[in-house]
């Protein structure tokens, strides 16, 4: 009995003193005896029940405290003023923000193709969901409604009227006023409100974000065309005065309304007349073989196609079609033997590879004289003769040709308005094959073909997604869409049609016929979840989201096989080994462009966005770098390379550097890379020489294509805008290099079509006479023209827009098409 008092008497440790249970409800829901979810600033019950303004709670309430923070950092946050809401429920388990660091599963025992078939990332790894209420909660601030974290790059607008020069991308965060008892010891400089008695909310990286993508919508009423936050146009609201600056080269230069009848030819495509709006009959296996080059043509057509492309999208075994190819040829002149379906394959294949080649090497090849448009006819003959098969059940040869007609009018800049439409037909057509559907549970199909539809399938996939960064729309599938595994790394001649066992895959080291697609496959479900996130109708994530996919998206890349190949003679393998690394470097760089673009351009309002700037000017100065040693290497892997992240890396770079002279503003906190671009001297020429190389690959290509003249006229106007911020004093000869850049630009143009007849009457027009040298010749920039432009108006049946309407560049530099490149070659 002692024994038990001495210990009850015993000093015990000093337990916490048992709090009040504080209401955790606000007044209406409490006086109505109904739980309450403790939103802020209101509950979803008062919101539905249409009474926002009487959701109140008592002063002092900290609304779901998170599990993140302790109950001393607590304490300190409201010493300092600081305040923390919108953030999970409280739980007994707590513990400081810690962004978790996964172990690298990479490394592990699985197999390669089966964890390519599992995110990197789980579905379920984060609370990504909307909370309940979602978007509809508001914060009270003066009376007015704001969302908690309003659109990063600013809130949708109207389709009618939109104007894309305007910059609305504010980062709105809600202000309440600060209760003096929590307060008792800090200042109005402590607590940063500039002794307005408010006190503004810190963000931290497990606050859940609820924003909504910038976007474009052209039209009017019901006829309007949709583009996502993947086309870079949508960076153009982050140069609120490009409109300014290209309107004062416009009325500078008298030479620009001189040329504005055929600038215009220029940028609505030198083919727009013919062959593209050219009728022609139905096409027959006599007409299809008839557009078919000499055979040396169609070989080296043939080795392109197959170096450049065929080795990144898989869709054909290459002995198989290298034989069948030899066959054709025998039987050319036996049309009853021959299959039009290999006749358009083989058509399809030709074109995609057509710009990879120097038509006077192909000339020199061919008996008959080769058209400027000739590859253009094969597609559009193609096209028609896919669109009359009327194909009811698909197979290999069937989705050979849908994925060769997507690739192809790509190449050449057609329709590229549809090609996510087209890429989303193509995923359904082949679902409904069982493509998606891994083919060993099915034991009727044989080993060859088995390895064929997985090659198959993740090509598709691999094309939607591309689209889909490019347009801002999501992909049509995701990672738990479909169980297909990746296809074996092998070559092609370790497999045929007779096949009794499958071949052993070989490490991704290994230099074989798949290692691209092996390679690539391991990221593919890392970048559909990006690619969904980023491009839902609301960003709804944490921002600690956002860095664990950039710390996987790096991880992958660290993770690219160093291909080399043995035999320093061996140019083909050489060029494939390199266009390999730089492509899925670049895939994954565009990926990253994607997730932090609309994070960094608010950087610099909200410190906790510095991360995204410098890895978006990481990820843009990649691409470009990519670029420029590819461009040092060879013209077909330059081409290769060139696409819409091209144009969003150009563009992220020049809104960095339009934008650094504001890292003094009292409102802004410079982030990471603008200090770099202000503390590493030739930091801004460097950049700027990647993105004067980029612009000259961008011409290359502009010039093969049906359509591309506009985004090249925005694009020499946007350096020179950048240019003249960083240099002031040198303004004027930057504006000039813009219109001799366009002048440039059309005169190749027309001087390599010059003989050509689909020009028709208007033929050269005002550049049969040299308009770059009449240009240079004129000292200085001409002064501003007039309101009335001094009479220099083309006459009125032009459809030319009244003087008050004019857009820069005489309406030549407008923004009906500023959808840049649908996918790469």
């Amino acid at each position: 009995m002692a024994d038990v008092e001495s210990a009850t008497n015993a000093p015990q440790p000093d337990r916490p003193r048992k709090r009040r249970r504080r209401t955790m409800a606000c007044t209406q829901c409490r006086s109505r005896k109904l739980r309450c979810d403790r939103e802020f600033p209101t509950c979803t019950r008062c919101l539905k029940s249409r009474t926002p303004t009487k959701c109140t709670y008592e002063d002092g309430f900290l609304w779901q405290q998170p599990t993140t923070v302790t109950a001393a950092a607590f304490a300190s946050d409201r010493g300092n003023g600081n305040s923390i809401i919108s953030m999970p429920p409280r739980t007994e388990q707590t513990e400081f923000i810690n962004i978790e660091t996964p172990p690298d599963s990479g490394l592990g025992a699985a197999s390669t193709r089966s964890e390519a078939l599992v995110s990197t990332i789980a579905p379920d790894s984060g609370p990504t969901a909307r909370p309940e209420g979602g978007p509809h909660h508001r914060g009270r601030h003066s009376g007015k409604e704001r969302g908690f974290l309003e659109t990063v790059l600013g809130a949708p607008k109207a389709a009618v009227n939109q104007e894309p020069y305007v910059n609305t991308g504010l980062l709105q965060r809600p202000k309440r006023p600060a209760p003096e008892e929590s307060l008792p010891y800090s200042t109005p400089m402590d607590r940063g409100d500039g002794g307005d008695g408010e006190v503004e909310d810190v963000l931290s990286p497990s606050h859940q974000l609820d924003l909504s993508p910038r976007m474009m919508m052209r039209g009017r009423e019901t006829k309007t065309r949709f583009s996502g936050s993947g086309i870079y146009a949508n960076v153009v609201a982050q140069f609120p005065d490009i409109r300014a600056f290209a309107e004062e080269i416009r009325l500078a230069n008298p030479i620009l309304s001189r040329v504005r009848p055929d600038l215009e030819r220029v940028k609505r495509g030198l083919w727009k007349r013919k062959p593209l709006n050219e009728p022609f009959p139905e096409p027959t296996i006599a007409s299809l073989v008839s557009l078919l080059p000499a055979r040396p043509v169609a070989d080296e057509l043939i080795g392109f196609y197959l170096t450049y492309i065929e080795s990144t999208y898989r869709i054909f075994h290459v002995p198989t079609f290298l034989q069948e190819v030899d066959e054709f040829w025998n039987l050319k002149d036996n049309l009853s033997a021959i299959s039009a379906g290999f006749v358009v394959q083989l058509l399809l294949v030709l074109a995609c590879a057509w710009n990879l080649a120097d038509v006077a090497s192909l000339q020199e090849k061919s008996a008959t004289p080769l058209k400027c448009y000739t590859a253009v006819e094969w597609v559009l003959h193609a096209e028609k003769w896919i669109d009359n098969a009327h194909i009811k059940r698909l197979d290999v040869t069937s989705l050979r040709l849908y994925i060769l007609l997507i690739m192809a009018q790509n190449c050449f800049g057609m329709k590229r308005s549809k090609a996510w439409l087209s890429t989303s037909i193509l995923v359904k057509q082949a679902m409904l094959s069982g493509y998606h559907r891994d083919p060993d549970k099915y034991a009727r199909i044989s080993i060859f073909n088995k390895e064929m539809r997985r090659r198959i399938w993740m090509t598709i996939v691999e094309l939607d997604l591309q689209v889909a960064i490019d347009r801002g729309m999501p992909p049509s599938v995701q990672t738990l869409d479909y169980d297909t595994l990746p296809p074996l790394n092998i070559d092609d001649d370790e497999i045929h049609e007779g096949s009794a066992e499958t071949p052993a895959d070989r490490p991704l080291s290994d230099i074989t016929d798949s290692s691209f697609q092996s390679a690539l496959g391991r990221s593919l479900a890392l970048r559909l979840k990006a690619c969904h996130l980023m491009h839902s109708p609301r960003i709804s994530c944490r921002y600690e989201e956002i860095q664990r996919l950039d710390w996987e998206l790096n991880r992958q890349l660290s993770r690219i096989p160093q291909w080399s190949s043995t035999d320093p003679n061996d140019i083909v393998t050489q060029h494939k080994t390199t266009l390999w690394k730089a492509a899925i470097e670049t895939k994954l760089a565009q990926s990253l462009l994607s997730i932090h673009t609309p994070f960094a351009i608010e950087s610099r309002r909200e410190p906790l966005f510095s991360p995204s700037a410098r890895s978006r000017l990481d990820a843009a100065a990649m691409i470009l770098s990519t670029q420029k040693r590819l461009h040092d290497t060879s013209k077909p892997l330059s081409l290769c390379m060139l696409g819409e992240w091209t144009l969003q890396a150009y563009v992220s770079i020049c809104q960095v550097l339009h934008t650094s002279d504001h890292q003094n503003s009292p409102s802004s906190h410079p982030s990471s890379s603008i200090f770099l671009l202000h503390t590493l001297p030739g930091l801004p020429d460097s950049l700027l020489s990647l993105v004067e190389t980029a612009l000259i690959c961008l011409e290359g290509r502009f010039l093969l294509v049906v359509k591309g003249a506009k985004d090249y006229f925005f694009l020499s106007t946007i350096v020179a805008l950048v240019k003249a911020k960083l240099w002031p004093t040198q303004a004027v000869m930057y504006k000039q290099q813009v219109v001799e850049r366009i002048l440039s630009f059309a005169q190749t143009l027309f001087s390599r079509h010059a003989n050509c007849e689909h020009l028709g009457k208007p033929g050269m027009g005002s550049f049969q006479n040299n308009q770059v040298a009449s240009f240079i010749a004129t000292p200085g920039m001409a002064p501003a023209l007039t309101s009335d432009f001094d009479g220099m108006l083309p006459p009125p049946n032009l459809g030319v827009t009244p003087p008050g309407d004019f857009d820069p560049f005489l309406d030549v530099f407008d923004w009906e098409d500023l959808t840049g490149i649908a996918l790469g070659n």
